[in-house]
């Protein structure tokens, strides 16, 4: 976040079916795209790949021909 989270985005909208065990996974969801058309910022994917471990979810993000990972934990 840039400015400390006084500005959302959408970026994705998905959904995923929770692990039954505890400890590292990968998931792949399907975009929600009746939500995620009208958004600027949001991923025009039709699926992406996301991970936790460690208390981290990650996923990858690309624009302008660069792709990132993101690493999303709790504060």
């Amino acid at each position: 976040m840039t400015d400390s989270g006084s500005t959302t985005s959408l970026y994705w909208a998905g959904a995923y079916v929770a692990p039954t065990n505890p400890g590292a996974f990968s998931w792949d969801s399907q975009n929600d795209t009746s939500k995620t058309d009208g958004a600027m910022l949001a991923s025009p994917a039709p699926t992406k790949t996301f991970s936790y471990d460690n208390g981290v979810i990650s996923y990858k993000v690309s624009a302008l021909g660069t792709t990132t990972t993101v690493n999303l934990s709790r504060r």
